[in-house]
């Protein structure tokens, strides 16, 4: 491809395109940023560079692809993970819902893959942390967004990784870093009572649910089971659980939403 202009209009019609056979060619030539680990550089050149989200998109799902895919190795993996976080942070509040949503994802899945692998990896929720702490609104959604991805993405297998690699990682989540994220979620929601968007507090509420929606006991939970809700929390949670405050903030919620956000309460 001659330039980025012409890269750039090609995933204009990857992704909005009515014309099959032009999204077909266009996958077709975008298709070895995905494939070819020799593209990686290139994608980081158009997440620095490209000036329309669906250029950011290719670059985001291509990175994720790679590493879902292919074993690359950890100095990458974290040039790339430390990348993402600097990224988020100066350009998260300029970019579009689904460039930030698939940037969040390809940061948890490569902190999910490298978790056993480089203490590095575990810092993602301090670093989370640094965005709730940031004045804006915009930052303070993104540190969120990466905390409920972060639960979803530890909670769920992946294709690239064998089942019993997953258990180890999802165990070593759950002991080291669920119950401080859980808190965060709590934190959040009384922050945000009085002061807060509707779309933070949604954010906090869909948190605090994923967090004790985890698969604790590492079995999936079968919904025709007569115990179906039943949380298996581990007891060190007990305490923050039967605290009478932590209920509350959940029944004040509940008076202050409407639906769909009441339901989440």
């Amino acid at each position: 491809m001659e330039s980025l202009q012409q890269l750039e209009a090609l995933c204009e019609r990857l992704y909005n395109s009515q014309d099959s056979a032009e999204r077909a060619h266009a996958e077709n030539t975008l298709r070895c940023f995905s494939m070819n680990t020799e593209y990686i550089p290139q994608c980081q050149y158009i997440l620095d560079n490209a000036l329309t989200p669906y250029a950011l998109m290719l670059a985001s799902s291509s990175l994720l692809k790679q590493v879902t895919d292919h074993s690359l190795s950890l100095q990458l993996r974290l040039d790339i993970r430390n990348y993402l976080i600097n990224y988020l942070a100066s350009r998260g509040p300029e970019l579009q819902h689904f460039v930030i949503q698939s940037l969040i994802q390809l940061l948890c899945r490569l902190t999910k893959f490298g978790w056993l692998d480089d203490d590095r990896f575990r810092e993602v929720v301090k670093e989370s942390m640094s965005f709730l702490s940031q004045a804006t609104p915009h930052h303070y959604a993104i540190g969120l967004k990466i905390l409920n991805q972060l639960v979803s993405e530890m909670n769920q297998p992946n294709s690239g990784l064998p089942s019993t690699h997953h258990r180890r990682v999802a165990c070593s989540f759950r002991d080291q870093s669920l119950f401080q994220i859980f808190q965060i979620s709590l934190t959040s929601l009384q922050q945000l009572t009085s002061d807060g968007t509707i779309k933070l507090q949604e954010l906090a509420l869909s948190l605090a649910l994923k967090c004790l929606s985890f698969d604790f006991v590492g079995t999936t939970v079968d919904e025709s089971s007569e115990e179906f809700g039943t949380v298996q929390v581990p007891s060190s949670w007990k305490p923050i659980l039967e605290d009478p405050s932590t209920l509350k903030i959940f029944f004040d919620y509940y008076a202050i939403t409407q639906p769909p956000i009441s339901k989440e309460v």
